[in-house]
């Protein structure tokens, strides 16, 4: 009972700490961007750490409100609120630590706060019925991929998600580009319609048909999203609009914002329903399709567990979350099973992922293959390991300092960027400048549950690419000069 309460007080102090380096990094620009990626940075890395510990103390309990993270024993490895525990959490808290000094340290050497822009000469204007074709067209490319899976799906009655999730495709990468294209892009104009004035001079026309146009475009990509089961994408949406609001609060039409925000949140939070076999069954009564067999990785079978809880568990699962525990769990495994550092593996497999397959087939696995290999977990499954383990098992202690270095130097760099002068008169820099801070926040929620490797994800899929796509529904306007 003692170590419980002690790990209970430390907990609580480490969290007092960061909320109060949060809010002092707030404090910085007034900018919502680093409270947001803070809080996301917290829940998947200390969020488990609040439950688990009284969980296991009184005997696993928490099935009764609903908690149903106990298979993962069985798949990764069992968790014991040991001495082994502490030290992983203690891990988890210098990485948020590091990164949070790291980032008011950089902030305040190398940004300056107060910048006063020079009236631009140039205005550029989204067009809404490019960016809402781009979005359909990217559904139908998402759903052309995986159509035999999901046809496949419905004919049997299985949980669309469990059967995509399991696909075999060897175009699964071009269906997950789309969603996340699909999703990102509309959000991001969306955004901008939703502000009165824009300082870069980045601008919808302010007329019905434009608004509706992209609030068809947010609720259909999101409604095929959550058909297949995810929702990572449709929070990336949320954030992106979330945090352009909350940074431009005097300067938006919360009419906009909310509408948008209610029925997209209403959405995701409907994953369960979506995820389960109550829509397979009623296509197939309606459509009754014919087709082939597929074939698919070994299932989970407990991976729809959460959809068939009974109504008095089904806040605590929709709170409670396994994703709170499987990146959480993963410096425990490596510790408690005493995994041998690679010593850089992760960046090899990064400068590998850069060169096309089919030039070098070989590559270098990434940091996860190695966990999942070395932790003995059951093949077949999707697992995740969090940011910090997967440093950790690059270069142990010191790996955890650096990636925390490393992310926060990030986020100071976008911030640089919005203030780098306009010498290029360019639409994707423009949009870079204004965006990128934002892009990066959008990108945490999968970054957190990732290895290095995720860089090249960040930046080229979550940072270059909806920029080149939305800049390519963008012109440019010179404007007159009083």
């Amino acid at each position: 009972m003692l170590f419980l309460l002690s790990f209970y007080f430390f907990l609580l102090s480490a969290t007092c700490l960061i909320a109060y380096n949060t809010y002092k990094m707030w404090r910085l620009n007034k900018d919502f961007t680093l409270v947001i990626s803070i809080f996301f940075i917290y829940y998947f890395t200390l969020g488990g750490a609040w439950i688990f510990p009284l969980d296991a103390y009184s005997g696993f309990k928490g099935i009764e409100i609903g908690l149903h993270y106990l298979p993962i024993f069985d798949k990764l490895f069992k968790v014991a609120f040991d001495f082994n525990y502490l030290y992983a959490c203690t891990l988890y808290v210098l990485f948020i630590l590091s990164f949070q000094y790291t980032y008011l340290f950089g902030m305040k050497k190398w940004v300056s706060v107060n910048v006063n822009l020079i009236p631009r000469k140039e205005k550029y204007v989204i067009n809404t019925l490019y960016v809402a074709i781009l979005s359909v067209v990217l559904v139908l490319i998402s759903f052309y991929v995986l159509r035999k899976e999901i046809f496949y799906a419905i004919a049997t009655e299985k949980s669309i998600y469990l059967v995509t999730r399991a696909n075999t495709n060897k175009y699964y990468t071009f269906h997950q580009l789309a969603n996340e294209f699909s999703v990102i892009v509309p959000f991001i104009a969306f955004s901008f319609a939703s502000l009165k004035t824009n300082k870069y001079n980045i601008e919808i026309k302010q007329a019905k048909w434009s608004f509706y146009l992209l609030l068809f475009a947010c609720i259909f990509s999101s409604l095929y999203i959550a058909f297949i089961g995810n929702r990572r994408e449709i929070l990336s949406g949320i954030v992106i609009c979330l945090l352009i609001a909350l940074n431009e609060r005097k300067n938006i039409y919360p009419k906009k914002v909310g509408i948008i925000l209610s029925i997209v949140f209403i959405i995701f939070l409907s994953n369960n329903f979506f995820r389960s076999t109550t829509i397979p069954i009623f296509l197939n009564k309606l459509l009754s399709p014919k087709t082939e067999h597929v074939v698919l990785k070994q299932e989970d079978p407990g991976a729809g567990e959460s959809s068939m809880l009974k109504t008095k568990q089904a806040l605590g699962s929709l709170i409670l979350s396994n994703e709170l525990f499987y990146a959480h769990f993963s410096m425990y495994g490596v510790i408690h099973k005493k995994v041998p550092l690679t010593y850089g593996s992760s960046v090899l497999s990064l400068a590998g992922s850069l060169v096309p397959r089919s030039l070098y087939p070989q590559r270098p696995p990434d940091i996860y293959s190695y966990y999942a290999e070395s932790v003995h977990a059951v093949p077949g499954q999707i697992y995740t390991i969090h940011h910090t383990t997967a440093w950790y098992l690059n270069f142990g202690f010191f790996g955890v300092l650096l990636g925390a270095v490393i992310l926060a130097s990030v986020y100071i760099a976008a911030f640089k960027i919005q203030q780098l002068p306009d010498k290029w008169n360019n639409k994707f820099i423009t949009l870079l400048k204004f965006l990128m801070p934002f892009l990066v926040c959008s990108q945490i929620v999968t970054f957190i549950t990732a290895g290095p490797e995720a860089y090249k994800a960040m930046i080229i899929e979550g940072i270059i690419i909806p920029i080149i796509l939305l800049g390519l529904s963008t012109k440019k306007f010179e404007q007159k000069r009083k």
